[in-house]
């Protein structure tokens, strides 16, 4: 087996086998309800306790409760929230807001970041003494990071697709559609690029057919057994001890799971290091691999969406989708704005003794709106802020409403997955209409109108046009930290122009 270097591996958390998505949801959930609080990490740890998600597990160093330090790093790993050590209050990324909001299931979840999880990236950085060792006895010159070493190797790859290419190749050549670890361990591994698949392929045939028995090393043996991990939470495989074989869902769904294959060995779809720095490149790789566009999500088909389904993946029933008015309206009143606050709470400690229980039992539970839908509000006003507009809204209609100069724009934002983009995207653009019909019956004067959409996504080619000249609407996407404008206007391009 030739490895691009020495040490080379899929390096991953080894938590994986841990995870349910009870606990992941308990734990994104309470580092987002803590996440202002210096002392966020014992009131989450008291959180899990209460809430029965976690026993107190007293660790024997410091006599405390501590289950975010034992699990919180699957977060990370999994682009669910950044990194805390380059961020030090937890901060959900999109897909982590998706998830507790109910607008991504737990297996879609997974689906889409095992596709999307790639090498090199800016999370696994560090090169390990092992590693160092069999790069100095090969004479290689060791780099600052695992990054540099895996650019400098040619590698792009993203294990995940490379697995299910194989696997899918397998099955329309007539052959059951199954890996074993040492298998994926002795063919697959070796691979760059994931263009390069085919070549893995015939290794596995030939390895099947001469009965290879070499060794496989230890280290990255438990690497791939991981990496079987991962994928056995996706819809895509059947995971049975040190075997995955495609599910029936990735079987009915064959063509569906190829195009998305497809995309993924794409190189314009991989992440790009954008600087020489770590914390930059940390920073990026979040905000890249937390933020799937709609084109990289994986959705289950709706008939395989039971009951049984959705209570294993949408942990908290109450947080299904955001509801875009109320469930009774006899009367629509005016447009009634009033000045938009922050509302940013004071960063205080809290104390645990007194305070968790009645936080925990009084939680702010999904109303009209998600979580992610109140981000994105709160980013586009002090953005708009920045700009030196003026901001209100109107908790019953209007999200945001911006002036400058005496003219109005009214912002309507709207939280997207990849079942759902469309019936959404018009439904903002009725609501658009709406507003501004009626905001102009009260000034007399026309305002701007801009929709926001929480996701990237790839539109078709008439879409600008008809979103600037047939219903003179401006389109901006939400982009981690970033707006992207898909429209023209002067408002969205000086949005998206802020630095």
């Amino acid at each position: 087996m030739t490895l691009p270097y020495p040490g080379y591996s899929w390096s991953f958390n080894h938590h994986m086998g841990r995870v349910n998505s009870r606990e992941v949801f308990a734990l994104l959930e309470s580092a987002y309800r803590f996440r202002q609080y210096p002392n966020y990490r014992s009131l989450i740890n008291q959180a899990l306790v209460s809430e029965g998600i976690f026993t107190p597990n007293v660790r024997a160093d410091s006599g405390q409760i501590d289950a975010w330090r034992d699990y919180q790093q699957i977060l990370p790993d999994l682009g669910l929230i950044y990194s805390t050590r380059y961020i030090k209050q937890p901060q959900l990324t999109t897909i982590g807001l998706m998830y507790i909001d109910g607008t991504i299931g737990y297996s879609e979840l997974f689906s889409t970041q095992v596709l999307a999880y790639q090498y090199p990236n800016g999370h696994k950085t560090d090169i390990s003494p092992a590693v160092r060792e069999e790069l100095s006895q090969a004479g290689i010159s060791i780099p600052i990071n695992r990054m540099e070493l895996d650019i400098n190797s040619g590698i792009l790859i993203k294990p995940g697709v490379l697995i299910l290419q194989v696997l899918v190749e397998l099955y329309q050549q007539g052959y059951p559609p199954t890996l074993n670890t040492r298998e994926c361990l002795l063919s697959l591994v070796p691979t760059i690029r994931n263009s390069d698949w085919q070549e893995a392929y015939t290794r596995l045939l030939q390895i099947r057919q001469t009965g290879d028995t070499s060794d496989a090393d230890k280290r990255r043996f438990r690497d791939v057994q991981e990496w079987f991990q991962f994928l056995g939470q996706s819809d895509f495989v059947v995971k049975d001890g040190n075997r995955i074989s495609l599910s029936s869902t990735a079987l009915a769904e064959i063509e569906q799971l190829q195009t998305i294959l497809d995309f993924h060995t794409d190189p314009a779809t991989f992440w790009i290091p954008p600087s020489s720095l770590e914390r930059e490149n940390a920073l990026a790789w979040y905000s890249f691999f937390g933020s799937p566009s709609v084109e990289s999500q994986w959705i289950t088909p709706d008939e395989l969406r039971n009951q049984e389904y959705l209570s294993n993946n949408y942990p908290d029933h109450e947080l299904l989708d955001e509801i875009d008015s109320p469930p009774v309206a006899i009367d629509i009143p005016e447009i009634n704005l009033r000045p938009f606050s922050l509302s940013i709470p004071e960063v205080i400690d809290v104390n645990i003794e007194v305070d968790v229980d009645r936080i925990v039992q009084g939680r702010m539970r999904l109303r009209d709106k998600t979580r992610q839908h109140q981000e994105i509000v709160v980013r586009l006003a002090t953005r708009l802020i920045e700009l030196s507009y003026n901001i209100a809204d109107d908790p019953n209609s209007v999200d945001l409403l911006a002036e400058k100069n005496g003219f109005e724009t009214i912002f309507e934002i709207k939280t997207i997955n990849r079942r759902n983009f469309q019936p959404r995207i018009r439904l903002g653009v009725g609501q658009l209409l709406e507003y501004r019909y009626r905001r102009q019956l009260q000034t007399q004067v026309r305002p701007n109108s801009i929709l926001v959409l929480s996701n990237t996504l790839q539109l078709p080619p008439w879409t600008p046009n008809y979103f600037s000249s047939e219903v003179n609407i401006g389109l901006l996407c939400s982009a981690a930290d970033s707006f992207l404008a898909l429209t023209d206007g002067a408002v969205e391009l000086e949005i998206q122009n802020t630095n």
